[in-house]
C-alpha cells in the first residue's frame, strides 16, 4: 500500500502547471525568475522561455558592461585628480615665502585644476597679493561659512568681488569654500568657476579638503617662521 503522499510531487506539479494555464503572462511579470531556469531550445515561431531568458540575460550583461565603465571612467578621473593633487602639494611644501605660495596657487589652481578663481584669505599676513589677501579684521564672508566644513555655493557678483577680488565679475558664478585650520588666527581658501554647477553641494570634497589642510600647515610656517 503507497503512502497518502505518493502522488504529492505529481499533484504540486499539476498545480504549478495549472496555474501557468491560466495565467500565461506570469514570466512576462516575472522576468527575473527566468534567469534562475534551466531550459530547453524547443521554440516555433513564438518566442521560447529559453529566448526570453537569453535576452533577460544580455540585458543584464549590458548593464554589468555599463556600470564596469563608469567604474573604470571614475578610477581614471581619480587618478589624474591623485596625480595633480600630489604636484600641489609639493609644490606648497617647497614654498618658501609668501610671494611664493602666491605663485604655487595660481599656478596649479588656475592651470592645473582648470579654476577661474582662487584666493586665499587670511587674517594677520604681511602681504596683499593677487591670490592670497590679508584682512585686520574678521573675514568679510563669514556669513557663507558652514562651521569648519567646505562650502560649495553658488554666488552672486557681489559676493564674487568678497572672495576674488583681483577678477572681475559680471554675473554668478560657483565656488568653494574651504576653512582653513590656523592657529589664533581665521583663513579660507577659496575655489572659482564661472560654470555655475560646477560646485554643486554633491561634488567630493576629500581631494580639494586635502589641499586646504595642507596649505594650512604651509601658512602656518610661513608665518612662525
Amino acid at each position: 500500500m503507497q503512502p497518502d503522499n505518493a502522488d504529492a510531487p505529481r499533484t504540486d506539479q499539476q498545480l504549478v502547471i495549472d496555474y501557468l494555464r491560466q495565467d500565461p503572462e506570469f514570466f512576462v511579470r516575472h522576468p527575473s525568475i527566468l534567469a534562475e531556469l534551466t531550459l530547453p531550445h524547443d521554440s516555433g515561431q513564438a518566442v521560447s522561455l529559453v529566448e526570453r531568458q537569453m535576452i533577460i540575460m544580455r540585458e543584464r550583461n549590458v548593464d554589468m558592461r555599463q556600470k564596469m565603465s563608469r567604474l573604470l571612467k571614475s578610477a581614471r578621473v581619480n587618478d589624474l585628480l591623485f596625480s595633480k593633487t600630489r604636484s600641489l602639494t609639493l609644490a606648497l611644501l617647497d614654498a618658501r615665502s609668501l610671494p611664493a605660495l602666491n605663485e604655487v596657487l595660481a599656478t596649479y589652481m588656475l592651470v592645473d585644476f582648470e579654476a577661474d578663481f582662487v584666493c586665499c584669505h587670511i587674517q594677520g599676513v604681511n602681504h596683499t597679493l593677487d591670490h592670497l589677501v590679508n584682512h585686520p579684521g574678521e573675514l568679510p564672508f563669514n556669513d557663507l561659512f558652514n562651521g569648519t566644513l567646505p562650502v560649495c555655493t553658488t554666488l552672486r557678483e557681489s559676493e564674487l568681488q568678497l572672495l576674488f577680488p583681483a577678477a572681475t565679475h559680471n554675473t554668478s558664478a560657483s565656488a568653494i569654500i574651504l576653512p582653513l585650520s590656523l592657529e589664533d588666527t581665521d583663513g579660507a581658501l577659496c575655489i572659482g568657476s564661472r560654470d555655475a554647477t560646477r560646485f554643486s553641494n554633491d561634488m567630493d570634497t576629500l581631494f580639494v579638503t586635502y589641499i586646504a589642510d595642507v596649505l594650512s600647515k604651509v601658512l602656518s610656517r610661513l608665518q612662525n617662521p
